[in-house]
């Protein structure tokens, strides 16, 4: 009996060390199902590239089953793990591929956040997603359904390295690190430099969020990339999210490549809230321009009207039209012009 008494109490102890040792994990997510058609009718069956998702036209899409886990140890480290099942994560290079149909497994995010102690200092490592631009990849947060121009195109995804993060008050910190690129794994050179990543973020309340965010370094096929935006969002006007860019990024000629790259770019989605009724607009303006190449300016508009059915149940639906100064959207013939336009319809579960 005394033993038994004995191993009772170890059981007990070990439950409250285990309790204090760590926190959750917690699980959270998102199901995103759409429907797409390109009303250019592209010859190929294929959505425009600059939708970044892009897809089949006239067709239904599992875009993504998306599980995030996280926890830590008594409020002081912690972890995200982010996994995405689906079209979409098709998108992501380190994916795992199924190429005849469409479907990716991926690992989005997957990172550990330290403090030093009782300093305002903090080390971040592992895979995490970047602090440049207005939309993220659970659709049902942004404005509209489609991606803008500058996601993906003047913007990574996701990155993985190591940053250190220093928090001055509620309203500013700021972050300096390495990172392995843009939307890879391993870093882009042979001698393993990273490339430097730094933000400052900003938190004023409904006055004023968001971040100025910076990369500089070796790029995938190229010698060296600069990157610099500032996205912010406010909320002075009661149900209006007001969400704006400005990003710049150039890209040096390097091995594959003709010229060097210069993106220029802005944008600006409202989102306002009626009771359980939204209505999202988003306006982007991008020039790239090769160096002696011949630049082109890129006009997309998208509105995209919704309704929740339930607190964590959207459906809405999109009208999206695209221009550009060059020939680079497929028509039904085959050939290239300079517009496109697209319908999409959304049902999104975010839990």
């Amino acid at each position: 009996m005394q033993l038994d008494r004995y191993a009772k109490a170890g059981a007990m102890a070990l439950a409250l060390a285990s309790l204090t040792m760590a926190d959750g994990p917690k699980f959270t997510g998102y199901v995103t199902t759409t429907w797409n058609k390109d009303l250019n009718d592209p010859a190929s069956g294929n959505n425009s590239t600059y939708n970044y998702f892009g897809g089949k036209d006239a067709s239904f899409q599992l875009n993504a089953a998306h599980l995030t886990v996280t926890g830590g140890d008594a409020g002081t480290a912690s972890y995200v793990i982010d996994l995405d099942a689906g079209k979409d994560a098709f998108t992501d290079p380190e994916a795992l591929h199924d190429s005849s149909n469409g479907f990716a497994i991926s690992l989005h995010q997957a990172y550990i956040v330290v403090p030093f102690g009782k300093t305002p200092v903090g080390l971040q490592a592992g895979k995490f997603y970047t602090s440049e631009g207005i939309e993220v990849l659970n659709s049902g947060l942004n404005a509209t359904i489609t991606r803008g121009l500058l996601f993906g195109q003047s913007e990574p995804v996701a990155h993985t390295g190591a940053i250190l993060t220093f928090k001055a008050n509620d309203q500013l910190n700021f972050a300096l690190g390495g990172v392995n690129g843009w939307d890879t794994w391993t870093t882009s050179k042979e001698d393993g430099i990273p490339m430097v990543y730094g933000k400052v973020g900003l938190g004023f309340g409904d006055a004023l969020s968001g971040a100025l965010s910076a990369y500089y370094g070796p790029y995938s096929g190229r010698n060296n990339l600069t990157s610099v935006d500032f996205t912010g969002l406010t909320k002075v006007v009661k149900g209006l999210d007001l969400n704006f860019q400005a990003n710049g990024l150039y890209k040096e000629k390097g091995s594959g490549d003709t010229t060097d790259l210069t993106n220029l770019g802005f944008g600006i989605q409202p989102l306002y809230h009626i009771g359980n009724a939204q209505i999202g607009l988003r306006y982007e303006f991008l020039n790239s321009d090769p160096d002696q190449g011949k630049s082109t300016t890129f006009h997309t508009f998208a509105v995209a009207p919704g309704y929740k059915l339930t607190p964590a149940t959207l459906l809405r639906a999109e009208y999206r039209f695209d221009y550009a100064t060059t020939n680079v959207f497929e028509n039904d013939k085959g050939v290239l012009n300079k517009y496109d336009q697209a319908i999409t319809a959304e049902l999104n579960y975010t839990f």
